[in-house]
């Protein structure tokens, strides 16, 4: 069976080593520009490749969740590929397991399939595999993405933010109205808004008051800090409020085992 791997043509310069595994293992692989996936294989399947600690920074900045919305809207089926240890990002990034295994359930619950590899190598055969079962029924036109509207831009802006992301960028338009109302009061964004901390409001503060060529501008933003302080209270209310958290917890290091088998 034929096997044809169509590849972003960003992807195709910067993840040289997939390509060539792709190619050695008999495919024609077809360097073209996407505006949604990295991947394009027969019968409408999109797959987004990420490296673990990719997709650790794309959960923090809140990139994850739409990119997923713009694969789901454009394809049949729509995978992520998360290639390396997981794991051992989670813990050089000092990032909390749980929002990162919540993450992966609401990607599932979306109908985002998962697939994990160790390596390039292993990426691209499962990119070979994917396409030959796919391959009967031809590639259709690549998707592009579709008009932006008001709401789209809104969002956007806003989940530009460190830490923001759509979620709570949605949430902000839905107590304030427009982002110009939610930026004047951002001092209110931690009493009106959920899962919204003042390490966030400080750094977007911070952002939004530093003026372009100060030093500060060089400064890296600690998001990652925010988010953890963030999970880590939340994590200290449940414990508070529901006796049964260590039987959940004891549950989630056996789904995180059986998550991180090849």
């Amino acid at each position: 069976m034929d096997c044809v791997v169509i590849v972003d043509s960003r992807e195709y310069e910067t993840a040289e080593e997939v390509v060539k595994w792709i190619k050695r293992l008999g495919c024609n692989v077809i360097p073209r520009k996407l505006d949604i996936g990295d991947y394009v294989l027969p019968n409408n399947v999109g797959v987004e490749r990420k490296r673990a600690m990719d997709f650790i920074s794309s959960i923090v900045d809140g990139r994850l969740f739409e990119q997923s919305r713009e694969l789901l809207r454009a394809f049949d089926r729509a995978y992520i590929i998360i290639e390396g240890d997981l794991w051992r990002a989670i813990n050089r990034r000092d990032v909390h397991r749980h929002s990162v295994l919540g993450a992966l359930s609401t990607l599932i619950d979306m109908g985002i399939r998962i697939l994990y590899t160790p390596d390039e190598e292993g990426t691209a055969y499962v990119l070979k595999s994917l396409a030959e079962k796919a391959g009967s029924r031809g590639i259709k036109t690549i998707p592009i993405k579709r008009s932006e509207t008001i709401r789209d831009a809104q969002i956007q802006f806003l989940s530009s933010l460190p830490g923001i992301g759509p979620k709570r960028a949605e949430a902000l338009l839905k107590a304030f109205g427009t982002p110009l109302d939610a930026l004047n009061n951002l001092g209110q964004w931690t009493r009106r808004v959920d899962n919204i901390n003042e390490g966030i409001v400080s750094i977007v503060r911070k952002v939004l008051t530093t003026k372009y060529g100060d030093e500060e501008n060089g400064t890296v933003i600690p998001i990652d800090e925010a988010i953890k302080e963030m999970s880590e209270g939340k994590s200290d209310t449940d414990n508070r409020e529901n006796k049964k958290v260590g039987d959940s917890i004891n549950n989630r290091r056996n789904i995180t085992d059986f998550l991180g088998d090849k």
